[in-house]
Parts: structure tokens; C-alpha cells; sequence
């Protein structure tokens, strides 16, 4: 966001399928649509070495794996004061039992290798495999209270490391980012900002904008401060997400403040709308028709993650017809 807000373009649904070298310039191909660049930093996770392959670097692959969880309602995070972990193995930290920042209880995640890249798909044997383990660690978790599952896919990379280098002039890799890499994220941007400086000509714009403006979570507000948000926006006085108490002035900052959401799990991840106990069944009709008349699309149009997830293909009824 603080990137968009200095002069940045954000590219969505940018499927990489070529770059071509010209000029001491890439030009990076999709199917539909090209950019140039004098750098290109491959961070494209699972299909960091499909990048790198595309400038002719061999020297790594990335196989996924799968990592599901499981997660209770709010109120369950109470139950431990903090994250219980097992202890580590060649596959990972193992299944943790986490108290969320948010009030919940987080389980998991499973560890096993897999061949597909683009498979995230829950599965019985792993649920069974976090209840298992996870009662190894805490006793009596109400798992009547589970409220989604969900799968991530981690890139474990063939060099046993993280692979950050620069094979060719003006491209950096970094890809193979396992535990802990959340820990590291901080130290491997400074680290390739060292390697950018060997390529360009770094420098702090006159006009840089140092921060950015956070977004309200307004059932965080004392009741004078809500009223006086209301006051000046009415649309934060209507309740959209009943779960999660979102209101719609918080779905609309989120789909005008950069990087802009633009679909439904872009709303979730910005104001928790969909998070609740009900999994968006009361507020996703309302967030998509939100979504619809802010970006000024049909609602048919309107998707879960982008390309290819839409949620309404047609409408039920169009009137009787002889």
C-alpha cells in the first residue's frame, strides 16, 4: 500500500508466462498484456523456479507443501495463554495450538509434501491428523466450536536454504522462504535492497510518503468516538458483517485505500468481514453488491479471489418465459 501510495503500479491476475531481455530491460509477458522493467525480483513462492526457469536459471526447484488448519470460534483462544508448539521436526514446527490476536483458536498445520502447485484442498485425513495431535498438547478443546478449515501451500525450496541470490544482471530470486521466514521477512528486505543498490541508482524521492493511514476498526471505538465517526460518514453507522461488527464504511475504505481490494477475500483480509462464526453466510450478498456498485462491475463479475472464482453466474429468475 505505502508502494502504491509513491508512484507504484500493482498488476492483479499478471500470469507470468515469458521475459524476454532487451535493452537492459526485461519485458515480463502474460497471455493478455506486457510490462518492462529494469529489475525483476522473483518472489512467486511455489512458482519461484517457473520464473527463474524463464531467464534460463536452473539452479533451484520449489516443491509445495501442504500446511491445513483448523478454527474454533471466538472466545477459544482464551483457553491457552500462548502458542503451544511440539517439537520440530525435517517438516516443520508441527501442529500448534495458537491463541489469535482476535479471540480464537487456531490448530495446525499439517506438513506433507505434494506434487500439484496449485492443490489447497482440506481433507479428512488431515482434520483428523490436527485433533489428534493437537489433544496430544492441550485437553479438552471443544472442537464443536470448529468454524472454517482452511490449506496454505509453503515453498520448500531444493537447496535446504533460503535462495536469495542474483543469477543474471538485474534479477534477484527469492524463493525457497521457509520457517521462519515470517521472523526473517524484515532482514531479507534490507538484504535485497543491498543488491538493488549494485544495480540502480537508489535514492528517497522529495515527495516520499512515509506512512500510511490505518483503517478504522470501528467497534474498537468508544461510543463517542463512534458517534462521531457516524456523524461524519453514515454509511460507518450500518453493520454489514454481524459476526465480526463490520460496518460498511470500513468495506468501502478498504476497497479505496491501496492496494484496493477488489474482491471478497480482499475485504476479509483488510476489515475481518466473513470471519465469523457464520463464514460470511449473512454479509457476503451484501459485501458483494458493495463491491459491484464501488468498482462499477456487473455483480456476476464480482469473484472470491479473483480470476475464475466468481460466486453468481446468472440470475435464477428472469421472468417466465412461454
Amino acid at each position: 500500500g505505502n508502494a502504491m501510495d509513491n508512484g507504484c503500479d500493482l498488476f492483479l491476475n499478471f500470469d507470468v508466462c515469458r521475459i524476454d531481455s532487451c535493452d537492459n530491460n526485461y519485458v515480463i509477458f502474460s497471455s493478455k498484456s506486457s510490462i518492462s522493467s529494469k529489475v525483476v525480483i522473483n518472489a512467486a513462492g511455489v512458482f519461484s523456479d517457473k520464473i527463474a526457469n524463464l531467464i534460463g536459471d536452473y539452479s533451484f526447484t520449489v516443491k509445495p507443501r501442504r500446511g491445513e488448519y483448523i478454527l474454533l470460534d471466538k472466545g477459544c483462544g482464551s483457553f491457552i495463554g500462548h502458542t503451544i508448539f511440539k517439537t520440530p521436526s525435517k517438516m516443520g514446527k508441527g501442529i500448534l495450538v495458537t491463541p489469535t490476536v482476535d479471540g480464537n483458536l487456531l490448530l495446525g498445520p499439517t506438513s506433507v509434501d505434494i506434487l500439484d502447485k496449485n492443490n489447497k484442498e482440506t481433507t479428512d485425513e488431515g482434520f483428523s491428523k490436527i485433533k489428534l495431535l493437537a489433544k496430544e498438547s492441550v485437553d479438552n478443546i471443544d472442537f464443536k466450536k470448529i468454524i472454517t478449515s482452511f490449506c496454505g501451500l509453503r515453498s520448500v525450496g531444493s537447496t535446504g536454504d533460503f535462495i536469495i541470490n542474483s543469477p543474471k544482471d538485474n534479477f534477484i530470486n527469492v524463493a525457497g522462504i521457509e520457517s521462519p521466514g515470517l521472523t526473517a521477512a524484515p532482514a531479507i528486505a534490507l538484504y535485497v535492497i543491498q543488491l538493488l543498490e549494485k544495480m540502480l541508482d537508489l535514492h528517497i524521492k522529495d515527495d516520499y510518503i512515509k506512512t500510511r493511514k490505518s483503517i478504522n476498526y470501528f467497534k474498537e471505538a468508544s461510543i463517542e468516538q463512534k458517534n462521531r465517526i457516524i456523524k461524519n460518514n453514515k454509511d460507518f453507522g450500518e453493520i454489514i458483517c454481524r459476526c465480526e461488527e463490520v460496518t460498511k464504511g470500513e468495506i468501502l475504505e478498504a476497497l479505496r485505500t491501496n492496494p484496493k481490494a477488489t474482491d471478497l477475500d480482499g475485504v476479509k483480509r483488510r476489515t475481518r468481514a466473513q470471519m465469523g462464526r457464520c463464514q460470511g453466510g449473512f454479509c457476503m450478498p451484501y459485501i458483494t453488491e458493495i463491491i459491484a456498485n464501488e468498482l462499477k462491475i456487473n455483480i456476476e463479475d464480482v469473484t472470491k479471489n479473483g480470476l475464475g472464482s466468481n460466486l453468481i453466474t446468472s440470475k435464477t429468475k428472469e421472468g417466465y418465459h412461454d
